[in-house]
C-alpha cells in the first residue's frame, strides 16, 4: 500500500530534531592582567620587606654600634669602665635609649625623604652649574635639605645630652651648656655649643650639595642580579663598606676644616661689622658681646683642639649613619618565587608604566632566560606555548621590549634632545559669508517716537552709566595707563591711546636697557678691581673654579643620550637569551616569526651607538711629540681633561654596544645557517653578514 501524504506527514512529525554535538566551542581568549593587579602588589610587598629588614634593621644596628663607641669613649674607655663595665656598656639602658633616639632622629627622616623622592630618570645636566640650577627647581630640594639640617642638629643635641648623662671627665664636654655660666651676663651664648651646632649644619648642607651634584636621588643600579654568589656578594659589600668609611672620613675632615675657617672669619670680620648696625647690635649684645673680646688667632685652635676633634668624630658618625641607610636603595628585589604563576606575573610586570618596576621585572626575566636547569627550561617552554592569553605571553614580552629599545634608539638619534612636537593641524578654512544685497535696507537706530523730556536726575544717571559719556572718556585714557580690564567698561581704540601705549612700552624698554647696562658696568668694575687688587694666584684659582663649575662635560652629554642604558642592557639580554632558547624549546615556532624584527632592532641600535662612539672619539686626538712639546702647561691640562671625559663617554657607550654585540653574536652562533630562512632589509643584512663572517 503506497504511503499517503497523511502517513508521510505523521512519520516526519514523529522524528525528533536535535543539534549535532561537538567538543569544539567558541571561547574568548583572555587578555593578560595589567601589572597594577599582578606584579606591582608583589613588588611593593618586597620593597616593604626590604625597607624593614634590609634598611631599618641594619641602620639601627649601625646606630647602636656608633652610640656604643661614643658612650664608652665618654666614660673613659676600658680604663674608666673596667672589663665588666666595658662588656656591659652596649646593653645598658642608656646606650639602647640613645641608640633608639639617634636612629629615630638622625636616620629615619633621611630614609623617609630618600624613599619618597627616589626616581629612575637621571637629571639631564651637562655641567655642575646646570645640575645645581635644576636641583633648585625640584620639589624634593626643600624637604631633603630640611631633613638633613634637622637630623644633624638633633644629633648634636643628643650628643650634648649624653655629656650630661655620662658626666664626661673631659673639660670640653663639661662646658657644653647653651649659656655661659656667668652671674653678670647670664645670657651669653656658649661658643663651643655654637661651634658644634654650626659645624653639623655645615656638614649636612655640604652633604646635600654633594648628593645633588652626584644625583643621588636617582637609582644607581649596583646589583641587578638577585642570585649572585653569597661569598662574592659579601666581598663586594665589605669593599663598599670600606670605601664608604674612607669617603665619609675624608669628606667630614674637609667640611670641619672649611667650617673652622668660616667660623673664624665670622667671629673676627663679620660679627664686628654686624655690631656696628644700631638696632641689630642692641639686640645681639646681651647674647654675643663677649665674642668681640680678643682676636681669632691660631692659638684658639690649639686650646680647643679637643672640641675640633670631637666635632670631626661627630660628623663621621652622622654621615656614616646616612650613607649606610641610603646605600640599600640601589639593590634589586625578587618576587617571582613568592607567586604561583611566576612567568605570567613577570611578563605582566614588563607592561608597567613605572620604570623602577620594569628594572626588577627584566632582571628576573634575564635570570629565567639564562637558567639552564630543567625547571628553567620548563618555564620557558610554558611561556612559548602559551595560548591562554590574547596577545600571548611571548607577543606581549617582545612588543614591550621592542618599544623600549625603539624609544631609546630615537632618543640616541636626537642626542638626548626632547622630541619635537608635531605641528598643529591647520585650522579649517573659514566659510564664505553670503553676499549682502546690492542696496541694504537702512535700519533706523534712533528713537521712532518723540522722546519725552527727561528729568535732571535721569540725565545724571545716564552720564555715569556703563555706556555713558564719563566711562567712555575714562576708558579712552585707561588703555594708555595700562589699567586692568576690571576698571574699564568699554574699550575704545583711538590714535592717541595707541600712541601713548607705544610711548610707555618704549620707555619700559629704555629702563630695562639702562638696568642691564648698569649691571654690566658694575660687573666690569668689580672684575677690574679684582684683577688689580687680588694676587695673580688667587685670580687663576677663581678662573679655574669658574671654568670647572660652568664647563660642559662630554660624558654628561653622552649619558643624557642614553639615560636608560641599564634597562636597555637587560632588555637586550632577555631578548637574545629567549631567542636562542627557542630553537630547542619553542614547539610552535612563535618566536621565529619575530627574529627578523628583533635582529633589525638590535643592529639598528648598535649602528647608532657605533656612529656616536666614532663621533665622540674624534673629539680627542693624541698629540704627537712635536705638538706636545709646543703645548703650554695649561693646554696640556685641558688635553688631559678632554681625554678623560672622552674615555668616560666611551665607557658609557660601550655598556650598550657590548650588550648589543653579545646578543647578536649569541643569536648568530645558535642559529648559524638557519638564518638564511629569514628575510632582512638590505641594511640589516649587510650588518648581520659581518657577524656571520666573524662567527
Amino acid at each position: 500500500m503506497p504511503d499517503t501524504p497523511a502517513a508521510l506527514a505523521k512519520s516526519t512529525s514523529a522524528t525528533p530534531v536535535r543539534a549535532i554535538r561537538t567538543p569544539l566551542s567558541t571561547r574568548v581568549a583572555l587578555s593578560l592582567p595589567p601589572a597594577s593587579q599582578t606584579y606591582e602588589p608583589h613588588v611593593k610587598a618586597a620593597l616593604r620587606h626590604r625597607l624593614l629588614y634590609h634598611i631599618f634593621a641594619p641602620s639601627f644596628l649601625v646606630s647602636w654600634l656608633l652610640v656604643t663607641i661614643w658612650s664608652v669613649w665618654m666614660q673613659g674607655g676600658l680604663s674608666g669602665l673596667g672589663l665588666g663595665g666595658f662588656l656591659s656598656a652596649p646593653l645598658s639602658p642608656w646606650t639602647l635609649s640613645f641608640a633608639a633616639v639617634f636612629w629615630c632622629l638622625g636616620v629615619v627622616p633621611v630614609v623617609v625623604v630618600r624613599k619618597n623622592y627616589l626616581t629612575v630618570t637621571p637629571t639631564a645636566s651637562l655641567s655642575p652649574s646646570t645640575v645645581f640650577q635644576s636641583t633648585l627647581t625640584k620639589t624634593s630640594t626643600p624637604p631633603a635639605l630640611l631633613a638633613y639640617l634637622c637630623s644633624s642638629t638633633l644629633v648634636t643635641f643628643m650628643y650634648i645630652f649624653m655629656t650630661y648623662v655620662y658626666g664626661s671627665s673631659s673639660s670640653e664636654d663639661r662646658h657644653l651648656s647653651f649659656f655661659v655660666k656667668s652671674k653678670k651676663h647670664p645670657y651669653y651664648l656658649n661658643g663651643r655649643v655654637l661651634y658644634l651646632i654650626s659645624s653639623q649644619m655645615v656638614i649636612s648642607a655640604a652633604y646635600f650639595f654633594r648628593n645633588a651634584l652626584l644625583d643621588r636621588f636617582v637609582v644607581h643600579w649596583t646589583e641587578l642580579s638577585t642570585t649572585t654568589n653569597p661569598v662574592q656578594a659579601r666581598t663586594v659589600r665589605l669593599a663598599q663598606l670600606l670605601t664608604m668609611l674612607v669617603t665619609v672620613g675624608i669628606f667630614s675632615g674637609l667640611c670641619v676644616a672649611g667650617h673652622t675657617l668660616l667660623f673664624g672669619l665670622a667671629r673676627s670680620i663679620a660679627l664686628p661689622v654686624v655690631f656696628r648696625i644700631p638696632i641689630v647690635s642692641r639686640f645681639l649684645r646681651p647674647f654675643m658681646a663677649h665674642f668681640l673680646r680678643g682676636r681669632f688667632t691660631l692659638t684658639l685652635l690649639a686650646r680647643h683642639w679637643s672640641l675640633i676633634t670631637r666635632t670631626f668624630y661627630l660628623g663621621i658618625t652622622t654621615l656614616a649613619g646616612w650613607e649606610f641607610a641610603e646605600s640599600a636603595f640601589d639593590e634589586a628585589v625578587s618576587v617571582s618565587h613568592h607567586t604561583g604563576a611566576p612567568t605570567h606575573i613577570l611578563v605582566s610586570g614588563t607592561t608597567t608604566a613605572d620604570a623602577y618596576y620594569k628594572h626588577f621585572a627584566y632582571s628576573e626575566l634575564r635570570e629565567l632566560a639564562c637558567d639552564e636547569s630543567p625547571s628553567g627550561s620548563a618555564r620557558r617552554t610554558e611561556l612559548f606555548a602559551d595560548q591562554k592569553y590574547n596577545p600571548s605571553l611571548w607577543a606581549t614580552l617582545a612588543r614591550e621590549a621592542l618599544l623600549i629599545l625603539g624609544r631609546d634608539y630615537q632618543l640616541l638619534l636626537r642626542k638626548g634632545q626632547p622630541e619635537i612636537p608635531a605641528p598643529a593641524p591647520p585650522p579649517p578654512p573659514a566659510q564664505a559669508k553670503p553676499p549682502l544685497p546690492a542696496q541694504p535696507i537702512q535700519i533706523i537706530r534712533g528713537p521712532v517716537l518723540k522722546a519725552s523730556p527727561s528729568s535732571p536726575l535721569r540725565n545724571a544717571l545716564d552720564t555715569i552709566a556703563s555706556d555713558g559719556a564719563l566711562p567712555a572718556a575714562v576708558s579712552s585714557t585707561a588703555e594708555a595707563a595700562h589699567l586692568p580690564e576690571l576698571f574699564r567698561s568699554v574699550l575704545h581704540t583711538d590714535t592717541a591711546a595707541q600712541t601713548a601705549v607705544a610711548t610707555l612700552r618704549k620707555k619700559e624698554e629704555d629702563v630695562k636697557g639702562l638696568v642691564q647696562r648698569t649691571h654690566n658696568r658694575w660687573r666690569d668694575a668689580l672684575a677690574a678691581f679684582a684683577e688689580d687688587g687680588l694676587p695673580k694666584g688667587v685670580l687663576e684659582a677663581v678662573t679655574e673654579v669658574r671654568g670647572w663649575w660652568s664647563r660642559e662635560r662630554v660624558h654628561k652629554r653622552v649619558e643624557a643620550s642614553l639615560p636608560n642604558r641599564q634597562l636597555d642592557v637587560l632588555v637586550v639580554d632577555v631578548l637574545s637569551a629567549f631567542v636562542c632558547a627557542s630553537l630547542a624549546e619553542d614547539q610552535y615556532g612563535v618566536v621565529q616569526r619575530d627574529i627578523p624584527k628583533i635582529l633589525e632592532a638590535l643592529l639598528s641600535f648598535l649602528q647608532a651607538v657605533e656612529d656616536y662612539q666614532a663621533e665622540v672619539n674624534a673629539m680627542y686626538t693624541p698629540p704627537s711629540q712635536e705638538e706636545f712639546a709646543n703645548l703650554s702647561p695649561k693646554e696640556i691640562v685641558q688635553k688631559d681633561i678632554l681625554a678623560m671625559e672622552v674615555a668616560r663617554a666611551s665607557e658609557t657607550l660601550s655598556e650598550a654596544s657590548d650588550a648589543l654585540k653579545d646578543g647578536v653574536v649569541h643569536i648568530v652562533r645558535t642559529f648559524g645557517d638557519k638564518l638564511t630562512a629569514f628575510k632582512f632589509p638590505p641594511r640589516t643584512a649587510r650588518k648581520l653578514q659581518g657577524f656571520v663572517d666573524y662567527s
